[in-house]
């Protein structure tokens, strides 16, 4: 399953306090899908913190690789999420 459609079902069922994911009309469907998307993208952007602990794990593991790395690889990540499109700032 998608993460943006696995992420959606998790909010559905937040607001819900059941799966009913398939009984939601394909319109409500849509619209928690394009607001998982959006909370992505605002997490597209790495703090500080999060590249130095990315850079941390990735030192304990014996890869060479500094905090640019950890923030470049997870904005990649982060455009895979939302379907590989990258993703402008802002």
């Amino acid at each position: 399953m998608p993460l943006i459609e696995r992420a959606a079902r998790v909010l559905a069922k937040s607001r819900s306090g059941s799966d009913d994911w398939d009984h939601l009309d394909t319109k409500t469907q849509e619209e928690l899908k394009s607001t998982v998307v959006a909370v992505i993208k605002a997490l597209r952007v790495p703090t500080p913190g999060m590249c130095a602990a990315g850079h941390k794990l990735l030192l304990e593991e014996g890869h060479s690789v500094g905090t640019s790395d950890a923030h470049d690889a997870w904005q990649v990540m982060v455009d895979a999420a939302v379907g590989g499109v990258p993703v402008t700032s802002g």
